[in-house]
This record gives structure tokens, sequence and C-alpha cells, in this order.
């Protein structure tokens, strides 16, 4: 039997007495207890002189189930009486289990009926002290299971980071020690990665619906998680306990911990939180990786471009961030509008680019260009570079919508490193020579312009349209006043070879009819189509006309 405690009666505790109110035993001026166990002996030797019995007593069942006396009222010393008197037992529940019982003893018979009813108001008092008690007890053993579990889950996921682990590693590290499936998805909700213990038999990741979205909005820095309760309308079938992934201060993705195995708990969120913040940090440093081979790359490019390294220095260069610069390539020159800048939009246009030639090429900003280098099949022959052309004509709402500006310039193809830099000088020529004449056209082959660049330069754009306008325009005016077809026809003539069965073959006329418009020709401009010089002449006109006078659209 243990020791008895003497209680002080002063302390202000109030019991509903027979008429509702608080017992005058429990009430009154003092300091308030201070422990549960002052409370608990408080409230026995209130019912002790409430009752008034000889001796009042709590005992509490130990776990070998006998009764353990942790209170009394009683002297200190006294035994319990024997022989007549009585005795009165009431149960002390929590929780909806017996605990314990209140005891009270009289050394003569009393009222039992009053004495059960004022016993069964003190043993619910007492109860209440006990449930708070143990509620406190659970309350710290669930926080100090919670703290074992969060520092087990870190010190896994440490060791994982600290074994090398990549992303996966440590999501599989994390599902193995919460027992729950875990996915990593980037910002639009796509799986990037996923594991789950082996006993839930998954083949796939359980997704989350985009119907969750607005349930994510304002996840980052400042709100690091959220709990996505289940909701068919939704699609959403289970909990999903989703914490943000910050990468630069900016979110990056999110941490998917599904609620399959065992029910998620308030110790999951802190878990959840601190596996988040470890993946953010690998994603930091995938971004720094990144960005430096992303660098490395840029600078063989500009080495390549610009012709400042050997061709042995080049191709070890290149190996070295992950280039192979064997193959024949195009250079396609893709001015940016002033106020807009290369830099900002060389992923957009890159993206454009993968999609309309099959596979990314490389792509180099300069300060008012994208240059792009487009990969040819081996011994490329003229159908592959009119698919490249008619890709990117195909294309140009897209990249102009990017880059502010209706125009590709395209190289020839160049077969080896040195062939590189005298290219780019070639797409650079030419895109000033066409926004001399009036910058409208829209894919610029350089090989097609090569005799009017040996004759025409931007600083001589002017002499080059009042030529054009020369030998054109007078044929443009005899059209318009006489309905004919001078000028197509000339054109039709100029594509065909000089051939004149040819071109009445495009035009869908007589030969005779051709040879008279030629008469025609030679009659309005006084050029003879039959000489060469003439043929020259009227092929750089239609160059220079088509580059100055092709509206551009919008």
């Amino acid at each position: 039997m243990a020791s008895p405690i003497t209680v002080d009666v002063t302390s202000p505790v109030g019991l509903p007495d027979e008429r509702g109110g608080p017992s005058s035993r429990l009430s009154g001026p003092g300091p308030a207890p201070s422990t549960a166990g002052d409370l608990l002996a408080l409230v026995v030797r209130a019912a002790q002189e409430e009752l008034g019995a000889t001796r009042c007593s709590v005992r509490l069942l130990r776990p070998a189930t006998t009764a353990h006396r942790v209170a009394t009222a009683a002297a200190l010393g006294a035994a319990p009486p024997g022989g007549c008197g009585s005795r009165l037992v009431a149960p002390l529940t929590v929780d909806g289990d017996v605990v314990g019982v209140l005891e009270v003893e009289h050394d003569s018979l009393a009222d039992p009926a009053c004495d059960e009813r004022l016993l069964a108001r003190f043993a619910a008092l007492a109860s209440a002290v006990l449930a708070g008690t143990g509620g406190a007890a659970a309350r710290r053993d669930r926080a100090l299971a919670e703290v074992d579990q969060l520092q087990h889950l870190l010190r896994g996921l440490a060791g994982a980071v600290l074994e090398g682990a990549e992303i996966d590693g440590v999501v599989a590290r994390l599902s193995e020690l919460s027992g729950r499936p875990v996915a990593v998805l980037d910002t639009d909700l796509r799986l990037r990665t996923w594991a789950a213990p082996p006993g839930l038999r998954l083949t796939t990741a359980p997704e989350l619906s985009g119907g969750v979205r607005d349930l994510l909005e304002g996840l980052g820095p400042d709100r690091p998680s959220v709990l996505v309760p289940a909701d068919r309308g939704r699609g959403v079938t289970r909990r999903h306990l989703v914490a943000a992934l910050v990468v630069e201060g900016a979110l990056a993705g999110y941490l998917d911990v599904i609620e399959m195995g065992r029910p998620l708990g308030s110790a999951d969120l802190p878990a959840v939180e601190q596996a988040a913040a470890v993946i953010s940090v690998q994603l930091l440093g995938e971004a720094r990786a990144a960005r430096s081979a992303a660098r490395g790359r840029d600078d063989v490019v500009a080495d390549l471009l610009h012709g400042s390294r050997t061709a042995d220095d080049l191709h070890r260069l290149a190996r070295h961030v992950g280039l192979d610069l064997r193959g024949p390539r195009l250079l396609v020159r893709l001015p940016v509008a002033p106020g807009r800048s290369a830099a900002a939009c060389r992923a957009g246009v890159l993206v454009v680019l993968e999609e309309l030639l099959g596979g990314p090429p490389l792509l180099f900003a300069e300060p008012d260009a994208l240059v792009a280098l487009v990969l040819l099949p081996d011994d490329p022959g003229p159908p592959a570079l009119r698919g490249v052309h008619r890709a990117l004509g195909e294309g140009m709402d897209a990249l102009s919508g990017l880059t502010g500006l209706r125009r590709a310039v395209v190289s020839g193809v160049c077969h080896d490193v040195a062939d590189f830099p005298g290219a780019l000088a070639e797409t650079r020529d030419v895109d000033g020579l066409v926004v001399a004449l009036g910058g409208r056209t829209e894919v610029v082959p350089v090989t097609e312009l090569n005799t009017l660049r040996l004759v025409v330069n931007g600083d001589r754009a002017d002499v080059a349209l009042r030529f054009a306008e020369q030998c054109i325009g007078p044929l443009r005016r005899s059209d318009e006043s006489t309905g004919g077809d001078l000028v197509e026809t000339l054109r039709r003539y100029l594509a065909a070879g000089a051939q004149v069965r040819a071109t009445a073959k495009v035009l869908g006329v007589h030969e005779n009819t051709v040879r008279y418009r030629l008469g025609r020709i030679e009659h309005v401009t006084g050029l003879d189509m039959r000489r060469f010089d003439a043929l020259l002449a009227a092929q750089l006109a239609f160059q220079v006309d088509g580059l100055a006078a092709v509206e551009e659209k919008r």
C-alpha cells in the first residue's frame, strides 16, 4: 500500500452540490493545485469531508490488475477499520474503461442512498482528473513518437543523400520509410518519378488529378504544404499530402504522398515538408548543373561559329560537354526585333524548332539574333534542304510570335568545322541586305542570293531598288493597263532555265504564246531574253523585287 497523501482543502476547485451549486468543501481562496496528483488528492479529501467518511481513497488498477491506493484522506499510518461499518465504492472510468475506484469507508452505518449520489459526483470529478492526466500522457507519448518518427525519416533521407542517391533514390527511400506511395510531380502535375512499398503491389503511380489545381494555388515558400481530401468529383479517390518543391524562391514542382498502406497522421506533415526540402536542394543542384552544362555547350558553339579554336580542340571540347559536331548542318539565323531579348525568347524558339524539324537543334543567342545549327542527313540533297525551308515557312507564325520578326536566313550546307564561320558571316550579310531592301521576306536561302550579294550591299540598297524598278516596273505597268501576264511569264521563264517549252507547260499556254510575250517584254524593257546578260539582269531584278515587296504577314 502506498503512503497516504496529505492535501490542502482550501484550493478553489468546484464540484456541484445537491442543489447544483459548487460545494463549499472545494472552493475558497488559496493557491491552485499545481499537478494532477494534487487535484486528485484534493478531490479525495473533499469527498471525505462532504460525505462524513472515516476514510476516503482512490485505488487505480496497476498493470498486474491489482488495486493500488494512490490517494487517501485518512491519517498517516492509519489502518483500515474492521468489524462493523459501511463501505461504498464507485468506479472511475476514462474513455469507457474502468481504471480504478473511489472508496469511502464509515465506522458506522450511514444513509447509503445519500452517500451513493454524492459519491457518484466525486467519482465523476476524479475520473475527469484521471482523464486529463491520461490525455496529457498520451499526447506526450504521441509527440515523442512523432519526433522519433521524424528523426528516423530525416536520418534515412540524409543517409540516402550522403550515399549519392539521385532524386529517384531519395523518393524510393522516403516511400520505404513512410510506408506509402510517393511521387514527384512538375508544376503541370506531370509525373517525374515515383515509388511505392512492394507490399502495395502498385504498377502505376496514383495520379493527382488536375481538378485539384485550385487547392494547390499559393503553395510555395510561405505555404509549404496542403492536405488534399478525397473527392470523387475532382477525380481524387484518396487523400494526398502535397508539399511544394521550391528552387531559388520559385515553385519547381510538388512532392505527393498518397494515403495508402496506413492513414496519414499529424506527424506526416513536418516529415513530408522536411522531405520536400531535401528534394528541393537536389533540384537546385540539378538546375545549377544544367546551367553550367548549358554554358559549356554555348562556349563550344561560340568557338565553332567564330572559328576561335582548331578543329581538334573543338571536337575534344564538344565531347566533354556532350556534343557531337560531326555531320552536315545548316545555320538558320532568326533575327530578333528591337526591344526584345534573344536570350529571353531562346527557350520558346527551341521548343518550336524541335517540333518543326523533328529534333532539337543547337541554338546560340547573339545580341540581335538566334542562330540554330540544324543537323541534316548524311549527303543531303536539294529535297532535304527544301524540307527545312518548308518547315521554317510553316512555323513562321509561331517563330515570329517569339522573335517579333518574320524572317529566317538559311545558310548553305556546312560539312566541316571550318565551314561554320563563313556561313555565319553569310547569314549576317544577307540579313543586313534584306533589312536594307525592306526586310519583309520570310525564309531567305543564302545560296539563292549569292549573285545578288556580289553586286549589292546594304550601303547601295537604293541603287538596287532603282535597278529592279527599271527592269520590272514597265512590265508591271503594262500588265495593269492591258491585263497581260508579262511579269509572270518572265518569272516562269527564268525559273524554267530560259526554256520556252517548259515555260509554256507551266503556264498552260502554247509555245508561240510564250515567244510572243518574250517579244513584248523586249519591246517594253529593251531586254533581249536570248542574251545571257539580260537573263542575269532580270534574275537580279526579281530577287531585289522579292526581298523588297513581299507583304509581311501579321
